[in-house]
């Protein structure tokens, strides 16, 4: 989005007319400096210059007047970068000191300062997606404890999918409360958390009753109050569920059997995570995708030259849109899994409780 905006910022109509004349890029000479100001930012330094250039047209050698930076400080005979149609004096000139910045006004390859830039974050975005995304093991979330024997296991029967409140304090103190898929296990009082893009009814049709194994990390000596760790379902036919145990106050902590040291969980790496994407519902993403197609369609009327000012705010709103995409998405989820939650028991009145 980045370089689609600095493209469509930095291509300018005047010098495309001026290519269209069959024009090109030469280097003039400066005739007189009329001004120079030496300018300073916090990371870098140039000179705003305005300047008399003589340009050799068809009709003969004008001197124009002209506008552009430097890095340096520009004298009377130094060369700058001019592009105009020699065949069109009415088109006028466009000059700068970097003959870079005047091809990327035409069209041209964008400058190598830019093209660094962008692999920078190419490569860094591969890279962040490799260590925490979907290129690591299934097991990554239980790793480090893996390595360091924290993980217990217990062999386990799923008893039934269904959608719990679940609040969680952040560590400048801000509490928020969301609905969230849950699973809970036969015999045991836990609660097993899992990502609300999971689809609670098509879940439980496929896991409801099934045998497991479920792992988790074991929880700190004496901590008090509800305790959370990272947990990992893992099923018949090599699929697995990654999530939160969540375990209250006054229950009994699980204890379980240690799991031996080692790099992966027994099952191995080849692990399938059940409904990684979630299934399309019109109820929870079609406004999310209206929105997303407004982004694309924001873009695409870039192309039709609208200005550098119309440009940018086609721009914004295309960077924008996705944002605003996935608030709906998450809104319209979280209504949806509220639909879920058991209605609350209705108040019993017009009796006496002392009879």
């Amino acid at each position: 989005m980045g370089l689609f905006f600095y493209a469509a910022l930095s291509f300018s109509p005047e010098a495309a007319r001026i290519v269209e004349a069959k024009g090109g890029i030469q280097a003039v000479s400066v005739q007189k400096v009329l001004s120079s100001e030496y300018v300073r930012k916090k990371n870098s330094a140039h000179y705003d210059v305005v300047a008399q250039a003589s340009v050799p047209f068809d009709s003969g050698v004008m001197v124009e007047k002209v506008e552009f930076t430097s890095e340096r400080q520009v004298e009377r005979g130094d060369k700058i970068w001019a592009l105009y149609a020699p065949s069109s004096v009415k088109l006028g000139v466009l000059v700068n000191s970097d003959r870079a910045t005047l091809e990327e006004k035409t069209g041209g390859s964008i400058h190598w300062g830019i093209a660094i830039v962008v692999l920078f974050a190419t490569v860094f975005c591969l890279l962040w997606g490799a260590l925490f995304g979907g290129f690591s093991k299934a097991s990554r979330g239980l790793r480090r404890p893996l390595r360091k024997g924290l993980c217990r296991s217990l062999p386990v029967t799923v008893k039934s999918v269904g959608v719990v409140m679940d609040s969680s304090t952040t560590s400048k103190g801000v509490t928020t409360t969301l609905p969230k898929p849950r699973v809970k296990l036969e015999g045991y009082d836990w609660e097993f958390l899992l990502d609300p893009a999971i689809d609670p009814p098509h879940l439980s049709r496929e896991i409801k009753g099934i045998q497991g194994n479920f792992y988790w990390v074991k929880f700190a000596a004496n901590r008090p109050g509800a305790k959370r760790v990272r947990a990992m379902l893992v099923l018949e036919g090599h699929r697995c569920l990654q999530g939160t145990l969540r375990v209250s106050g006054d229950t009994e902590c699980p204890e379980g059997d240690p799991v031996p040291v080692a790099e992966s969980l027994p099952e191995g790496d080849g692990l399938r995570a059940i409904r990684t994407y979630p299934a399309w519902d019109p109820k929870v993403h079609a406004e999310g995708l209206w929105w997303l197609v407004a982004g694309v369609a924001a873009l695409s009327a870039v192309v039709f030259g609208v200005g550098s000012w119309g440009a940018s705010v086609l721009c914004l709103a295309a960077f924008g849109c996705p944002f605003i995409a996935r608030m709906m998405i998450k809104d319209r989820r979280t209504r949806y899994l509220k639909g879920f939650l058991p209605d609350p028991e209705p108040e019993i009145s017009g009796s006496d409780p002392s009879r």
